[in-house]
């Protein structure tokens, strides 16, 4: 009775179910550490990579969005929240605020490399001629600036050539249609040849002919469905002669300005004989009538007793009185005399009819 509780309580002390599992040893707990590392690693990155396309754009730029090579959307200056790489690729661009300097090139040669320099020395220039038939070396820098993001994304590449032929073409068009004076100003007895030739800027006229010109011709691109997406702003253009016709240039031009000065020389010299001409016509036609006044002054002085005897005899006609002419002369006569007599200082009277002779001695 006894034995049977007692294989119970033997039962009851026996373990039920696996064993338990032994603790790891040194090797599989850096193993596991190891793990949990690299997880730990995989997220920081994953979280590094989900926020690799988010970026501040500066204020002179613009980001273009491109997501699995196709073009999504363009961002002006600020913040850009993208989808990691490769999903979107991100492309900075310049904004359309900010001008981009393009150097014309220089045509190639006729052995087929570019010529960089001319003879005189000067970079990327090249030579036009002339509606005259004259040739000037034109040196360029286009100054554009991007107005398409994404057309300018797309042709990036060709921007600069497109504008090199572009500019040429155009230029070659202007020069035709007009004369060397119209491109140059030049100074004459200048030193110097080559490197030290003075160069002149373009009119405004011509600058902005070109302007104008090239930016129509990249209009027609866009509207041909091939567009660079830029626009230029301005053109800085300087001019030269060639150095072998700089001297003869140099000639006339100082024959023309020689001649100018004496023709204006000439003009002055005319110019102030005529109005010394003018001044000697003044004075002859003042002094005429300054004559002519005093003339007629004396005349009236010298008429006035007549015209007073005149007005006399009238009006003794017209009251119907009977003096007569040779009254009123007798008259006038004794007047006269009568005054002369007041200035003598002794009369002497003589008859004519007594055959009497008078002798006056000098000095009386």
């Amino acid at each position: 009775m006894n034995e049977a509780p007692r294989d119970i309580q033997t039962i009851a002390t026996q373990p039920v179910g696996p064993p338990p599992v032994p603790p790891p040893g040194p090797i599989a707990q850096s193993v596991a550490i190891g793990f949990r590392s690299i997880y730990a690693a995989i997220l920081v990155l994953g979280i590094v990579w989900l926020g690799t396309n988010v970026r501040q754009i500066p204020p002179d730029s613009q980001a273009v969005v491109m997501r699995f090579g196709k073009i999504v959307r363009t961002q002006a200056a600020g913040l850009l929240l993208g989808w990691p790489r490769p999903i979107e690729q991100i492309y900075l661009l310049p904004g359309t605020d900010r001008l981009l300097s393009q150097p014309v090139e220089a045509l190639p040669s006729s052995t087929g490399m570019a010529a960089t320099t001319t003879e005189g020395g000067a970079a990327n220039t090249n030579t036009y001629l002339t509606g005259d038939g004259g040739v000037v070396l034109i040196n360029a820098t286009l100054l554009y600036r991007v107005t398409d993001p994404q057309a300018y994304l797309l042709a990036e590449s060709h921007v600069a050539p497109a504008l090199n032929r572009i500019f040429q073409a155009t230029a070659v068009r202007v020069t035709a249609g007009r004369g060397l004076n119209d491109f140059l100003v030049a100074r004459p007895n200048a030193e110097g040849t080559g490197a030290d030739q003075p160069t002149s800027p373009l009119s405004a006229a011509v600058r902005e002919e070109l302007l104008t010109d090239v930016n129509k011709r990249l209009k027609e691109l866009t509207v041909a469905g091939n567009p660079m997406g830029v626009e230029v702003d301005r053109i800085d253009v300087t001019a030269q002669l060639p150095p072998m016709a700089k001297v003869a240039f140099d000639a006339v031009l100082t024959a023309t300005q020689a001649a100018d000065q004496n023709v204006a020389t000439a003009r002055t010299e005319a110019e102030r004989r005529r109005q010394g001409a003018d001044r000697e016509h003044d004075r002859l036609l003042s002094a005429a009538h300054a004559a002519a006044v005093e003339r007629i002054s004396a005349a009236r002085v010298d008429t006035a007793s007549i015209i007073a005897l005149e007005t006399e005899i009238h009006a003794i006609k017209n009251a119907g009185a009977s003096q007569t002419r040779e009254s009123l002369l007798q008259q006038v006569y004794r007047d006269r005399v009568a005054g002369i007599f007041a200035r003598v200082g002794s009369v002497t009277l003589v008859d004519p009819q007594s055959g009497t002779r008078f002798v006056m001695p000098p000095g009386r």
